[in-house]
């Protein structure tokens, strides 16, 4: 492990100092100090302020010198010009973890900020600190109940993300719970000028809370113990990475926000092939392949039964399938025959996409064909496509009452099944009961993709993973 022993208890820490209290409510570090307090963490709180006697509760101390203990991690969020002599503070004090949530470094562009980056590796060199950042959000850890990003689910989850960006991981944070999920840890580490990507995905690799890791990058020190880890990691524990700054619009605003430099392409296009890691190109799309990872088994092919839509939807459907990569084969001639013991030839397909609605009676009549189509052994995974319409069009409540047999079948199917929504107007009704059948299904452990294009692109990425793992399994 990377990471010095020490760190451990930054994710769990007994007691926290906030240098750079304010007065003001929303000033210095007291978005920190009101955000862990949300989390009703259960340590002590130390801000640190020598002109405010109490922050947000909180008795204020005059220095880090006068805290009544050793803090397990130092939040700091005073002015760049102040950096240096806080950490020499933090080395007095015999503090070891320090998250610096300070900017003006090297991701300025400027030459003196080049030059106090150095002289912070140094001084952390000499006093042995494990610092996050700078210029970063810090950590988020259900079990220490601390969150830079406000109240956050308290359950310890199987997800992990490791981001650059202080702003891509809480908005992941945040979509996350909408679907259910929950994470381990998340860690925003910006200019990584002490602790790196390489450090933290190390420490995960043995974590047993964590199984399946998340990556936001712009740009990484060491990229050969990049690709030696993943290669290492993924195939016990998927890893799934956003790279940023691959455009040379990207790149500029990769260099001005962390101070990284954004790597080429065709280089990264070769890391994916060699590492194993799973390639995504944005958040949403991270969020979706994890829920997939998560909550589906391995697969054992790409080859897609498209249920649900009629006509041209359907078609539309299949094109977006195999556009993401997936296969949509032909129903086996015997299964068909079965279906069509039940399922009128008029208005329906049951070649794959299937057609079937107009014949439907009933949610048992669904289960039915669903189970007959379980059977066939050209089919790997199951999509069913539900369609939300406001109550008013006489459909609402009838696709919501489908939900409970379909979550009881996925829960005894043999293989992977999942569901994609599509709404045909924006009503707000209509919204509400997207909302419904994805907490429905997710509370189950059924995946829920907001679109057909999320959903395969999502499976696609899922597939390919277990795909090129048994390759090199093999």
């Amino acid at each position: 492990m990377a990471l010095d022993p020490s760190f451990e208890v930054a994710f769990a820490p007994r007691s926290i100092a906030v240098l750079g209290a304010s007065s003001k409510e929303r000033g210095g570090g007291n978005g920190f100090i009101k955000s862990i307090k949300e989390m009703r963490y259960k340590g002590n709180m130390y801000p640190i302020n020598p002109n405010v006697e109490e922050v947000l509760g909180y008795k204020c101390y005059p220095s880090l010198a006068a805290v009544p203990e050793v803090p397990d991690l130092v939040i700091m969020a005073v002015g760049a010009h102040r950096a240096e002599q806080a950490l020499e503070e933090c080395i007095a004090r015999g503090v070891r973890n320090v998250h610096m949530f300070t900017a003006g470094f090297g991701e300025t562009g400027e030459e003196e900020g080049e030059k106090l980056a150095e002289r912070l590796r140094a001084i952390a060199e000499r006093g042995k600190l494990n610092i996050v950042g700078p210029n970063c959000m810090g950590i988020y850890s259900p079990r220490g109940r601390i969150s830079p990003w406000g109240r956050l689910p308290l359950e310890v989850g199987p997800i992990a993300l490791i981001s650059q960006s202080g702003a891509l991981g809480g908005e992941f944070v945040r979509r996350a719970p909408t679907l259910g999920l929950r994470m381990s840890y998340a860690i925003s580490y910006g200019n990584g000028y002490v602790l790196d990507s390489t450090d933290f995905l190390e420490y995960l690799e043995n974590d047993p809370h964590t199984r399946f890791i998340g990556m936001y990058l712009e740009g990484v020190r060491d990229g050969r113990k990049l690709l030696e880890l993943v290669r290492r990691i993924s195939p016990k524990k998927p890893v799934v990475i956003l790279k940023g700054g691959l455009t040379d619009a990207g790149a500029r605003a990769a260099a001005s926000h962390t101070g990284s430099l954004a790597g080429q392409d065709a280089i990264w296009s070769a890391f994916f092939a060699q590492s194993g890691a799973i390639r995504v190109d944005s958040l949403e799309e991270m969020v979706d392949v994890l829920q997939a990872l998560v909550r589906l088994p391995a697969p054992t092919g790409s080859g897609v039964c498209l249920i649900g839509g009629a006509g041209g939807t359907s078609v539309a459907a299949a094109d977006i399938c195999a556009r993401a990569g997936l296969e949509v084969p032909t129903i086996s001639e015997d299964i068909q025959k079965e279906l069509r013991e039940f399922i009128g030839v008029a208005g329906t397909s049951i070649r794959n996409p299937m057609d079937i609605s107009m014949q439907m009676s009933g949610p048992q009549d669904f289960i039915r064909a669903l189970e007959i189509l379980d059977r066939d052994p050209v089919i790997d995974i199951t999509l069913m496509v539900l369609y939300v319409f406001p109550k008013r069009f006489g459909w609402g409540k009838g696709v919501l009452d489908l939900v409970p047999p379909l979550i009881k079948f996925a829960n005894s199917s043999r293989k992977p099944f999942c569901v994609a929504t599509k709404s045909f107007t924006d009503h707000v009704q209509t919204e509400r009961d997207r909302l419904t059948l994805t907490r429905m299904f997710t509370k189950a452990g059924v995946p829920v993709f907001k679109t057909v294009e999320r959903a395969a692109m999502a499976l696609h990425r899922y597939a390919e993973y277990y795909r090129s793992l048994s390759d090199r399994l093999a």
